[in-house]
């Protein structure tokens, strides 16, 4: 049954308020020894040691992102006298001049391995893309520099039906292993990491869908590559950097969020003596869960214990990538609005039983509405915004088969 909006007496509750301002510290241990990784809702998820693992692959269907662990010294190069016929014949005289590749610090798609591509679109770095077969086929062999200051040969031999195949050795060819190793069981994860060292998969991050930040080392190029300390944001995730601002800054609806996962990254601190946390500087994060949360660093510890110190707070609990209005029936108008807002539909099979209509904040304030059965064609619903202070606002309608999020404005 259609319903019209009284124009008095709409506010009945606030259901939802923005959350709670909490204070948190991450500590990734002295000599930054750890990574953490982070939910903003429930805390700390997991931790594990930096320098366990060597090189990593991405996990996703599509995926083919090879990363090394820049951060503990290893380092890679491509070999520039020969493609995967030369594995007998590496010859590494004059290494200290061949160009060393990083791990993006921007994606978890491209990794040191991924570097060098030509502009063949199916060029992968490692690899070619097959179109028929589906199957990547590595065409280029490397040497690793090792943490442990070992120098290895290694060849990513191909990505087929979701398996990594690689094989690696001493320089000379001794010590050879030849590995396969699956997606499939580690599908929940970003990333499969592998000890070369010590020859085998390290089982070392929580599911991806538990986390959002995480707290660690990295190499960033400023502009040469150098070890930064800093958070970087999982898949799905994404921020925006607001600077200058006043620290009680809420108008995250105003910015474009961004999708680079160094977006947070290292530079909300310097150093000139001792560690200084920029002032003037908010950070808005769309969760995992969509939910927008804002977060200011208070403090860092530097390497004698690796903390990080900040202040979080849930300042919307809808995402405004999921406002719908999907199959188009409803229209809103005058958006500016001033005084009444009229919603107008021309589906009566969709609209004829409202099981709820609202009105969210930015911050989370829910406003639900009164209303009383009308028979008017085409079906309008009349909602006076005198409770509304001038801002961006959305209208959420539910009804028995869908519900639609409508953005709109009030002057």
């Amino acid at each position: 049954m259609i319903k019209k909006i009284l124009a008095a007496g709409l506010f009945l509750s606030s259901l939802y308020s923005k959350g709670q301002i909490t204070k948190d510290t991450v500590s990734i241990g002295a000599g930054y020894a750890l990574q953490k990784w982070y939910s903003l809702q429930n805390d700390e998820q997991g931790s594990s040691p930096k320098n366990n693992w060597d090189i990593a692959f991405e996990t996703s269907g599509m995926g083919s992102g090879i990363f090394i662990n820049s951060v503990t010294g290893t380092q890679l190069w491509v070999y520039p006298n020969g493609d995967t016929t030369a594995w007998n014949t590496m010859d590494t005289t004059g290494i200290s001049s061949w160009k060393p590749y990083y791990n993006s610090d921007t994606s978890w798609s491209i990794g040191a391995f991924n570097k060098g591509k030509t502009n063949n679109p199916n060029d992968l770095g490692w690899g070619i893309y097959n179109t028929i077969t589906h199957q990547v086929i590595g065409d280029s062999i490397y040497v690793i520099k090792l943490s442990n200051n070992s120098y290895k040969k290694i060849w990513i031999k191909k990505l087929a039906s979701g398996t990594y195949y690689f094989q690696y050795s001493d320089l000379n060819g001794n010590n050879l292993q030849n590995v396969s190793i699956s997606k499939t069981p580690y599908n929940t994860k970003t990333l499969i990491y592998y000890s070369i060292q010590t020859n085998g998969v390290v089982d070392r991050e929580p599911p991806s869908s538990q986390w959002d930040l995480l707290f660690t080392q990295y190499t960033a190029f400023v502009p040469s590559p150098y070890n930064v300390t800093g958070v970087l944001m999982n898949k799905g995730v994404t921020a925006v950097k607001v600077y200058p601002v006043d620290t009680s800054y809420m108008q995250w609806y105003n910015h474009s969020f961004n999708t680079a996962i160094n977006t947070i990254g290292y530079n909300w601190k310097n150093y000139s003596g001792s560690w200084q946390i920029e002032d003037s500087l908010v950070y808005f994060v769309k969760s995992k869960q969509g939910d927008i949360w804002k977060v200011i660093f208070t403090g860092f510890g530097g390497s004698a214990n690796g903390n990080y110190i900040f202040i979080k707070q849930k300042v919307s609990a809808v995402s405004v990538s999921e406002f719908s209005n999907s199959n188009n029936t409803l229209m809103l108008y005058p958006n500016p609005v001033e005084d009444i807002i009229q919603l107008i539909s021309f589906d009566t099979n969709e609209f004829n039983e409202i099981k709820e209509l609202s009105i969210f904040s930015p911050d989370g304030k829910k406003w639900i509405l009164e209303s009383i059965d009308t028979g008017m064609y085409p079906f309008t619903l009349r909602i006076s915004t005198d409770m509304l202070t001038p801002g961006l606002y959305f209208l959420s309608v539910t009804t028995k088969n869908q519900k639609s999020i409508i953005k709109f404005i009030k002057k």
